[in-house]
């Protein structure tokens, strides 16, 4: 909220708006919400589709300079991110405005246009990338091709959302901010580069606080300073630079800086700048000690879950904690705020739902991440994630008593054609948990079925319901309005609907095309009679029919 003295104005083409971006503002922009998330849809796609690394094979400029695509990648979107952060509410009221100029009948045509250009950036991408012999003769060219198509891509999207002569009205309205977002952008980018050259000299630091710790424990500890290997007779590992905590400190300043910029009004500063140092050396610290677990549990004869879960998982449980901890201890400490913070009487607190239709998919999440921590690929501790959700469910349930239950053959049907659709989509090399039948082998069969049975109960009743109350029951609405409790599940806009889908493609990781589509079929099933019981009993029937496709062909991997 603006402070009362403060009252700018943006004036494009003689229209004068005071900064709004959100309820009507918002509501009229939901064709060009709607192009942004697509934009970010193919973004998405051409990413995951092609690789630049052939290119290096071609000795030509002309192909260094494409190859170096994803690095301009990452610098618009530094610059798109740090001008919206600049230019905040009067940029976003200049854009609000260019709504009116914005025909349907106008869009279209252009909006085929991106398509047709899309198509051959595309194709020129596919072949360049490639890099053979047309390539290498005429490196030129196709660079050319490849820069041009790109071009017209961006342009014909653009002029899709607003026509040219509003994008320059608010260019010439907004260029410091525009100008200042750049600057910092490309700042921002560079100094990625930058910081490269300290990751050697701090991965010898890590290399010397881990041998200085392991010590303590083992006396037949192996350091071998020159190739930065550390461990023990049983079980050695490389520190490279990569694992040299850069990561996480670079999360965890982002982390604090975002905190503090959102509530640098309740933040008593100079002082809450000290969180900034303490975290990274907290963070980097909890590294060292991560490495010296995955020596430990190397060592004791757990190679498998060492090299495995613990490595991939460890790192990012580290980092959930240490950001937790410090909200927490900002929250409830007086030190870093101005005024302790009051909490409203129990007769005035507004209820909100927040909780309930996110805490189940968040705790499946915790759990999850914990469990497949010292798992080797197989999570034999998989029945405690249906112990800890159906624990948070059974405490939210009266909430749950307001949804509509009701179920249909309509919703049964969308489960049984996202099936197939799943499967058509499924890629060809899966192979993730190839595992399992060895590992339920080795287990005695009372435990292996229980294991076995708790998991498809997990898979088609459990999973469904927290993935559909979190997705369906809460994002949709958080879309179209902060105040999530007076919007009924069930509400329709396209902004909405396509960024819930997304993000929920987005969890499904490599499968994240299948996913967004999985996810648009269960939200369809919501919105046609506003029943919240018809989109879990879509999911369930998808995700059934896929446990049941997996005991008959015996492809385990199938299994997301």
């Amino acid at each position: 909220m603006l402070d009362a003295p403060y009252r700018p104005s943006v004036r494009v083409n003689s229209i004068i708006l005071a900064p709004s971006f959100s309820g009507p503002a918002a509501a009229r922009l939901k064709p060009q919400l709607a192009l942004v998330a697509l934009l970010f849809v193919e973004i998405l796609y051409l990413t995951v589709a092609l690789d630049t690394q052939p290119l290096a094979r071609v000795p030509s400029g002309w192909a260094t300079l494409i190859g170096w695509a994803p690095q301009y990648l990452r610098l618009a979107i530094s610059i798109v991110v740090l001008t919206l952060l600049f230019g905040r509410l009067p940029f976003l009221s200049a854009i609000s405005t260019l709504h009116r100029a914005a025909r349907p009948a106008a869009r279209l045509p252009y909006l085929a246009a991106h398509g047709v250009a899309l198509l051959a950036f595309f194709l020129v991408s596919r072949t360049l990338f490639a890099a053979d012999l047309a390539v290498a003769a005429r490196p030129a060219q196709w660079a050319v091709a490849w820069g041009l198509s790109g071009l017209l891509t961006i342009g014909f999207w653009g002029l899709a959302i607003f026509p040219l002569r509003h994008w320059t009205a608010v260019a010439r309205e907004q260029r410091i901010v525009i100008a200042s977002g750049i600057a910092a952008g490309t700042v921002v980018w560079a100094s990625g580069f930058i910081t490269e050259a300290f990751w050697a000299p701090l991965a010898r630091y890590t290399f010397a606080v881990v041998t200085w710790m392991l010590r303590f424990v083992y006396s037949d500890t192996v350091s071998i300073p020159e190739r930065l290997v550390v461990g023990t007779a049983a079980f050695k590992v490389n520190i490279a630079p990569t694992c040299s905590g850069y990561e996480g400190v670079g999360l965890i300043l982002a982390f604090l800086g975002i905190y503090l910029y959102l509530f640098r009004k309740e933040l008593r500063f100079p002082a809450a700048l000290v969180l900034l140092p303490i975290g990274a050396v907290t963070i980097w610290i909890l590294n060292a000690v991560r490495i010296v677990g995955l020596i430990a549990m190397g060592t004791s004869g757990s190679r498998e879950v060492a090299l495995g879960g613990f490595h991939s998982q460890a790192g990012w449980i580290v980092f959930n904690a240490v950001g937790l901890a410090f909200v927490a201890v900002i929250d409830r400490g007086q030190y870093f705020t101005r005024e302790p913070r009051r909490r409203a009487p129990a007769a005035v607190r507004r209820s909100d739902s927040t909780s309930a239709f996110l805490g189940p998919f968040v705790a499946l999440l915790a759990v999850a991440m914990v469990t497949g921590a010292f798992a080797a690929g197989f999570d034999r501790l998989y029945p405690l994630r249906i112990a800890v959700v159906g624990a948070v469910i059974w405490g939210s349930r009266r909430t749950y008593a307001n949804l509509q239950w009701r179920v249909s053959f309509g919703a049964l049907a969308i489960g049984i054609a996202t099936f197939l659709v799943w499967m058509a989509m499924l890629p060809a090399d899966l192979t993730s948990k190839d595992s399992w039948p060895a590992a339920l082998q080795s287990m005695p069969w009372s435990w292996a079925a229980a294991w076995l049975g708790l998991r498809v109960v997990g898979y088609v009743l459990v999973a469904p319901l927290v993935e559909e109350l979190a997705f369906r029951g809460y994002a949709t609405r958080r879309f179209i309005s902060p105040d999530v409790d007076n919007v009924p599940v069930g509400s329709f806009s396209w902004p909405s609907f396509l960024l819930s889908s997304l993000i929920f493609g987005a969890f499904h990781g490599r499968l994240w095309i299948a996913g967004t589509v999985a996810g648009m079929a269960f939200a369809y099933a919501l919105y046609r009679r506003r029943s919240f019981g018809d989109a879990v009993l879509a999911h369930a029937t998808t995700n059934g029919l896929i446990a049941c496709y997996v005991f008959v062909t015996g492809n385990w991997s199938v299994w997301s």
